[in-house]
């Protein structure tokens, strides 16, 4: 435990496995696994996350902790279905996880699937009516359906009481493109990128702004920054032909 307040990771898996050898019996290896996995991820090695997260799934199937785990690292693969499966099984133990709900309305969002997932966040609200994750999922549906207004509203709110959370400037930003509100926009681009968000979404969003704005060699260069951070090729090629 040291060695990850260290970051030194792979120290730190070293450790465990010779833990796991010296005492392959101790019933307390499990969640050594499920620290191992932890790491593994930290250190990219997926796959053998897996194994990890599998070895203590294996052994304590219904432990909600063990599954919220191994369904992220399944997102993080994008192993969506898989990671659904987990949820599933965590809210069939308790329906009120609201953790799982939260995460498995996104999948059923990023399947389409806008009632199931309206369903999971609404529950959400229902259970804690002021919690975060609940209402940014209901302020999600408003999106997907183009209420765009309504969406603003609710993240203006949400900001009022969190007010240093990134991802809700980032959010609202979007409105105000929608709404063709560009000042209002830019401002929170500004406040997000400030807040430490660093996600190629946010920079294909200034992007679009700077186009908006005629700024068309600012907008290339976010663009740029995005595709660096992992954004799919083709679609930033795309908008590249929009800054010539």
């Amino acid at each position: 435990m040291a060695l990850i307040d260290e970051e030194d990771y792979v120290a730190a898996e070293e450790t465990i496995k010779a833990a796991l050898r010296k005492e392959p019996s101790n019933p307390n290896n499990t969640m050594l696994m499920v620290n191992l996995g932890t790491i593994q991820r930290n250190l990219g090695k997926q796959e053998e996350a897996l194994i990890s997260y599998d070895v203590a799934v294996e052994k304590y199937p219904d432990n909600a902790f063990i599954r919220h785990n191994r369904a992220a690292l399944y997102c993080e693969m994008d192993r969506f279905d898989d990671a659904m499966k987990d949820y599933n099984i965590i809210l069939l133990n308790n329906t009120e996880d609201l953790e799982a709900l939260y995460r498995r309305g996104l999948i059923y969002l990023s399947n389409k699937d806008i009632f199931s997932a309206e369903e999971d966040f609404e529950k959400i609200v229902n259970i804690s009516p002021q919690n975060l994750f609940g209402k940014m999922g209901v302020a999600s549906i408003m999106k997907r359906r183009k209420e765009w207004k309504e969406a603003e509203e609710l993240y203006s709110d949400l900001i009022y009481r969190y007010n240093s959370n990134a991802d809700l400037y980032f959010n609202r930003a979007e409105c105000y493109m929608e709404l063709n509100n560009l000042g209002k926009a830019n401002s929170d681009i500004n406040k997000a990128l400030e807040l430490g968000l660093n996600h190629s979404s946010i920079y294909i969003l200034k992007g679009k702004l700077r186009l908006a704005q005629y700024e068309k060699r600012y907008a290339k260069e976010d663009f740029q920054k995005a595709k660096e951070l992992g954004a799919d090729s083709a679609y930033i090629e795309e908008l590249l032909l929009l800054c010539k």
